[in-house]
């Protein structure tokens, strides 16, 4: 059964690769692993698709040593306070998700990501971004609402690609969300109304 998933995946994985962009195909049509001893125990090379919901406190360092292949990797609504550096070894990521967790900050290396084109890391208790974000020049959707962040590192404005970020939930004064606006001009910025706050 493994070696007919391993082979349907392959099959699909050929059709992805034929186009730029399409995380629906990712999503729906490649074999998605939700544990970690079934993707281990597939090819490495066949493991596109990874969500692990256990609970976890810490990610296993096999997520991101065994799958050279990873491009959709689902951590959403486990308890996690941080993300290793080794995260920068995914290269061929295209979307990471790490939605409703306790993330307080995200390492440097996610600016190695350089195929990634989906971030979402809402509901987690982010204050901060990483300089290195802005390296991610193939990103067109961030997902960040419901966290502390108020600014946005001036790296960003390079995003040539960002087309959307969400940053509702989220309060801020009008100062500081003009500030985002004018840095990234060119970006669909989704925001709640602001506060007088500090002003």
């Amino acid at each position: 059964m493994r070696l007919i998933l391993a082979l349907l995946g392959t099959f699909f994985f050929t059709q992805l690769c034929a186009q730029d962009y399409n995380l629906e195909a990712l999503e729906s049509d490649i074999y998605q692993y939700t544990s970690l001893e079934e993707a281990l125990a597939a090819p490495k090379d066949s493991v596109y698709s990874l969500k692990l919901k256990d609970r976890l406190k810490e990610v296993p360092m096999e997520v991101f040593t065994e799958f050279p292949n990873l491009q959709l990797l689902d951590l959403s609504k486990n308890r996690l306070t941080e993300i290793p550096p080794q995260i920068g070894l995914l290269k061929k990521l295209k979307k990471l998700i790490l939605f409703k967790n306790k993330i307080e900050v995200l390492p440097a290396q996610i600016g190695e990501l350089e195929d990634l084109r989906e971030l979402v890391i809402n509901q987690n208790e982010l204050e901060t971004l990483p300089d290195e974000i802005g390296n991610l020049k193939k990103l067109r959707y961030i997902d960040m609402w419901s966290n502390n962040i108020t600014r946005l590192p001036g790296s960003m404005a390079e995003m040539w690609g960002l087309e959307e970020i969400d940053l509702r939930v989220i309060v801020m004064t009008e100062a500081e969300q003009a500030e985002i606006k004018n840095l990234l001009p060119n970006t669909k910025v989704e925001l709640d109304q602001h506060c007088n706050c500090g002003n």
